[in-house]
């Protein structure tokens, strides 16, 4: 059986979950492919110990899954209530009692430190960009801060929020020169929904209910143990065999085989990420809008996503995702046109001779390099299917996979000609780090795209308070990327997650899989039939 979480706004109970429960507690046994690399958010380099850190120290408010309608809201959490000034400029929090967990009092002095953490270019935290337009904070009191913005802006709130309160007590005692290269591979004064129990390093982390967790009644759940195992295969025996109770992002494959069982049932979750093919905008023939709308013309979308994906692929036509507030409904995506694909590239000088040659421009083929990253075999194959598309026009891609970092380096010199890859969103619509000329050197924009009228639209939209405003300049921003293909868009895809059919109170978000995860508990199994 495979159900849709709710989608996008989690205000309700999952369709797999149609009423809540009572909160029956449990022990619950995670499978993960990899380990954290630090139980200090502002220190860490993957995803996974984002989620960590969520369970073990607290966020300011909790965002809520409703970016479908507009920029997302927050509930209370640590802080239990905040005003702006009228203005916009000036944004005060009152933070809520709370205590962590070696009874000492989280106090304003807490966020302080945090903040001066997420912004130490010291530290080094990967995600401090989003710090940049907060000018100072102050406290007037242990349980009142201050955030000074330099203009007012849309995600104002997203931004402050962003990242977790560690207590100062403890995390100072490392001077910030130093946090990059210390381990902080222990949690011995927390303040979340959870407490570090145990961790065994690449094997297993195991996380007990807080019970004195600032807001009662806490986690349902008594413990979580996420068991870190690196091969899919064993992680999916593991699951089958009962050795693990919960598996996010399963293969279609696994997900076959999950289906199968009487203990586990399938949730579809749509995933923050788009996968797309990067040309360099820079460098010939790529640097022509009509060679690269040739590609896109000449590449099947359809078939890639049905051939690799047929469950859990979509279409993507931009770089604003179909599910978010500020994506245009009726933009309309390039058609796969393999014959006027081929008009378009002899429009562009390019020469056919024979008819069934390779084409041609300046007496060269039209061949290069479409490279992609090792550890993807989705990527590879969508690679191939690429190459055996181009191939039917005239024009010769030659795949190349390559090693992560090597890939990252040539990227970021922009010395390449395409490549495949996948871009992960926040719930925060910004189209500066990938588009922007700014971004072209020390951001994103791999592929160097450079569009005025573009950069203004950007500016003017990240700016924006009005949301009607906003949604309007960043779906003309999103109309101009469309017409230019500096990429070619294809697909936004599923995350299947693996659950136990007796997990309650499970609400999935795009975010995250453990969005909720203090309202989730398991029913009592059903006794063995005699």
């Amino acid at each position: 059986m495979l159900l849709w979480a709710a989608f996008p706004s989690c205000a309700e109970p999952a369709a797999s979950d149609p009423a809540p429960r009572a909160r029956r507690g449990g022990r619950l046994v995670i499978g993960v492919r990899g380990d954290v690399t630090s139980f200090n958010i502002y220190t860490a380099t993957n995803a996974f110990t984002q989620e960590i850190s969520d369970l073990l120290f607290p966020r300011l408010a909790a965002e809520q899954d409703d970016f479908r309608d507009g920029p997302p809201t927050f509930k209370p959490s640590l802080a239990e209530s905040w005003e702006f000034s009228p203005d916009r400029l000036s944004l005060t929090v009152h933070l809520a009692p709370a205590k962590w967990s070696d009874g000492r009092d989280v106090t304003a002095a807490d966020v302080l430190f945090s903040h001066r953490a997420a912004t130490s270019p010291d530290v080094g935290w990967v995600g401090s960009d989003v710090k940049e337009i907060i000018a100072d904070l102050s406290a007037p009191d242990p349980r009142t801060v201050v955030y000074r913005f330099k203009r007012s802006y849309p995600y104002e709130l997203m931004d402050a929020f962003e990242g977790n309160v560690l207590p100062a007590h403890v995390y100072e005692k490392v001077p910030f020169p130093e946090w990059p290269k210390h381990p902080f591979l222990d949690a011995p004064v927390a303040g979340g929904l959870f407490l570090l129990k145990r961790y065994e390093r690449g094997a297993i982390i195991e996380l007990v209910r807080n019970p004195g967790y600032f807001r009662p009644p806490g986690a349902a759940l008594d413990s979580i143990v996420f068991k870190i195992l690196p091969d899919e295969t064993t992680l999916v025996n593991e699951l089958l065999s009962g050795g693990i109770d919960f598996m996010e992002n399963v293969s279609e494959e696994a997900a076959k085989r999950v289906e199968q069982s009487p203990r586990l049932r399938i949730v579809r979750v749509p995933d923050l990420s788009y996968t797309f093919v990067c040309w360099n905008t820079a460098r010939p023939p790529f640097s022509d809008p009509r060679v690269r709308r040739a590609l896109t013309m000449a590449i099947d979308r359809k078939a890639i996503r049905e051939g690799l994906l047929p469950r859990t692929g979509r279409p993507s036509i931009g770089p604003i995702l179909s599910f978010m507030w500020a994506h245009d409904p009726s933009l309309a995506a390039i058609d796969y046109d393999p014959a006027a694909a081929k008009r378009l590239l002899i429009e562009a000088g390019f020469k056919n001779p024979g008819g069934e040659a390779p084409l041609s421009r300046d007496g060269r083929p039209f061949r290069f390099e479409l490279e992609t990253n090792q550890g993807s075999s989705l990527r590879g194959d969508v690679l191939e299917m690429i190459a055996a598309q181009l191939r039917k026009i005239g024009v010769e891609a030659v795949p190349r996979i390559l090693e992560f970092g090597a890939i990252t380096e040539k990227h970021e010199r922009h010395e390449f000609e395409a490549f495949v890859s996948s871009w992960r969103e926040s719930t925060k619509v910004d189209l500066k780090s990938v588009f922007h000329s700014a971004s072209i050197k020390g951001g994103y924009n791999y592929g160097s795209f450079a569009n005025a009228e573009l950069d203004a639209l950007i500016d003017r939209a990240r700016a924006e308070p009005d949301e009607k405003i906003a949604r309007d300049l960043w779906r003309r921003a999103e109309a101009i990327v469309i017409a230019g293909q500096p990429f070619t868009f294809l697909f936004e895809r599923d995350r299947l997650h693996a659950v136990p059919r007796r997990l309650e109170g499970m609400l999935s978000s795009p975010r995250s899989a453990y969005s909720n995860l203090e309202e989730w508990s398991l029913a009592p199994e059903a006794p063995a039939a005699p």
